[in-house]
């Protein structure tokens, strides 16, 4: 049977933008339903506001520094994606500002306000929304998440953060730089329990050495607002802030779009090659659970797209994408953490390196010495995960991305040419470390060279 576009994408998200470009470069006839979202360019000006920092006039009132911020922000985000629907359309791309629903499986058919659309397949890249924490009092307190903070017209002098997301961490740092009071809490006892122990460890000192309140491992009784202030009953103590930002996990973005018949208690699951239980619904990003990471999210809109065009010849290899978090100082990641990679092989297998900024000269140059490099890799040479915080930490990670991705052993990192002095060295150094152990005095290297050497010297 006939049908109108070989793929049809439901979601302005970045992952939605990622996947029409990526279609019409391989020459299908796409539409993109917008379904009310902005594409990428929310995400870029809340990256950019959340990196941004007080500029230093004595003569401005915090208030107009604020109002400045998030002018320079908005124009920054304008600017960058002011022509993205333009370029798709000129691409082929059929871009409808509406919302789409699944009306029908046989075949795929998609209906908006004015329009009824049928496809060979369709992609899910419809992002998130927020979640609510089952707290008593909580739903009926106004309050904040991440992503709606960042749009007030000016800073409250206290602030607690609910919850452990890498949003609502970002947010807290953000927040001590504009002189905000911040408390963060959260039940569990760790801040980023998916991340590397150290990683996790490091941010959290961070935080607190930043002038965070950190009530970890906290069960909250109520929450209610009284006469502006919003009040959190803990077992020991009540807060009362001026603002209260709920930073859970979001759930994935699945109402109204017509999938419930493939989902499980609200969850879509998806194979390794991103497919549905639906053959021809593949799904992306947030649409599929976890927290909104933009790497992960465009590695994977771009192997569904390719699978959902051609046939399923992609899985998807989650150790090899690398993906970063917005602290301060920068935190990015590659591949396993210890505790996997110990529950993967023997400890006897393992090569854990791990190499701190300080003796780096650019970092010192900087004053940026606060961060470190892990490294862990496989006896055999098999690079198993990269770990980063610090200045450049992408960077750094990225390079070993590729490493990962060529299978290159971890000794040829030592062998790499790298810049002198930069802040990417750092690698070499680090995997240096398991170099000078394989040619240390007494192991079979060593003696064959030194047997070597000793054998010219007598011709």
């Amino acid at each position: 049977m006939a049908v109108d576009y070989d793929l049809i994408i439901l979601g302005g998200t970045p992952e939605g933008y990622e996947a029409a470009e990526q279609a019409a470069q391989l020459g299908a006839r796409v539409a993109w339903i917008l379904n009310g979202q902005e594409g990428r360019r929310s995400p870029l000006f809340l990256e950019t506001l959340l990196l941004s920092n007080p500029q230093s006039e004595p003569s401005a009132s915090q208030s107009s520094q604020w109002q400045r911020a998030v002018e320079r922000a908005k124009l920054t985000a304008d600017v960058l994606t002011q022509e993205d629907l333009q370029r798709l359309m000129v691409q082929g791309v059929d871009v409808i500002a509406e919302t789409g629903r699944l009306v029908r499986d046989r075949p795929l058919q998609v209906k908006t306000v004015s329009r009824q659309l049928t496809a060979r397949s369709v992609l899910l890249a419809t992002g998130n929304v927020p979640q609510l924490f089952k707290i008593p009092g909580l739903a009926s307190v106004p309050y904040e998440t991440p992503s709606t903070f960042l749009h007030q017209e000016k800073l409250p002098g206290s602030v607690i953060v609910l919850g452990r997301s890498p949003a609502g961490l970002a947010l807290c740092q953000f927040l001590r730089r504009w002189n905000s009071a911040v408390t963060l809490v959260a039940p569990q006892d760790t801040l980023l329990p998916r991340e590397d122990p150290d990683t996790s460890r490091w941010i959290q000192a961070q935080l607190r050495a930043e002038g965070v309140r950190l009530k970890l491992g906290t069960i909250i009784e109520t929450v209610t607002y009284r006469d502006g202030s919003i009040c959190l009953r803990l077992p020991h103590e009540t807060i009362s802030v001026a603002c209260l930002v709920v930073a859970a996990p979001p759930l994935p973005n699945l109402m109204d779009v017509g999938i419930e018949k493939w989902t499980v208690e609200g969850c879509l699951s998806v194979n390794a090659y991103l497919q549905t239980s639906h053959p021809r619904i593949y799904a992306c990003g947030a649409a599929i659970g976890g927290h909104e990471l933009a790497a992960i999210a465009r590695q994977e809109a771009r192997l569904a797209v390719s699978n959902a065009l051609f046939w399923n010849r992609y899985r998807i290899d989650y150790c090899t994408i690398p993906y970063t978090l917005l602290t301060r100082p920068e935190m990015a990641r590659v591949g396993l953490t210890e505790a996997q990679a110990k529950r993967r092989y023997s400890e006897d297998d393992l090569l854990i390196a791990r190499q701190t900024l300080y003796d780096l000269p650019k970092a010192q140059w900087r004053r940026a010495t606060l961060g470190f490099c892990k490294v862990i890799a496989h006896r055999s040479g098999e690079i198993l995960g990269v770990h980063g915080v610090g200045p450049e930490a992408r960077e750094w990670v990225q390079t070993m991305a590729v490493l990962m991705v060529r299978q290159a052993p971890w000794w040829a990192v030592a062998h790499y040419p790298t810049l002198p002095n930069s802040l990417t060295d750092i690698l070499r150094q680090t995997v240096s470390q398991w170099e000078r152990d394989r040619w240390h005095p007494g192991r079979w290297r060593r003696d064959w060279s030194e047997n070597w050497f000793n054998w010219r010297r007598q011709r």
